[in-house]
């Protein structure tokens, strides 16, 4: 997928948030500053295992949406409407914290426990209760 369109299918995805914007919020306690300063967007290559992908954080007043995608589909944090995405045909898997934490972080989304998978995930051998690496090696 062209580096534009990945923005753009990002861009889209950030306007379909739907009120699960809360399963990604950030701790109330000490706040993580990001790599390129707070209030930037990260881009984070991340190794699969037979491909690339690349993982976004944004930051999103006092949340942070955090989604990885792949040239088929993507993986990303409670603030992702699986389903909405399912009529565009894009497999999207929701991921919820393995530890009960918000996800503020790609490995807290690689380690996360899969919660909802789109029909077009689903047909590609997503299941609930898989790890969210294992989705994206799926993808």
């Amino acid at each position: 997928m062209k580096r534009w369109m990945k923005y753009l299918v990002i861009m889209g995805l950030v306007a379909l948030l739907s009120t699960a914007l809360a399963a990604c919020a950030a701790p109330t306690g000490p706040t993580t500053t990001l790599p390129e300063g707070e209030g930037n967007m990260v881009h984070q290559k991340v190794q699969l295992t037979n491909k690339q992908a690349d993982g976004y954080i944004i930051p999103l007043r006092h949340v942070k949406i955090v989604c990885v995608i792949t040239d088929v589909g993507m993986v990303g944090c409670g603030a992702f409407d699986a389903i909405a995405l399912d009529a565009f045909g894009i497999p999207v898997a929701r991921v919820k914290s393995a530890s009960g934490n918000p996800i503020t972080k790609i490995d807290d989304l690689l380690d996360g426990v899969v919660k909802e998978a789109n029909a077009e995930a689903a047909k590609l051998g997503i299941n609930v209760g898989m790890s969210g690496r294992e989705a994206l090696d799926l993808l």
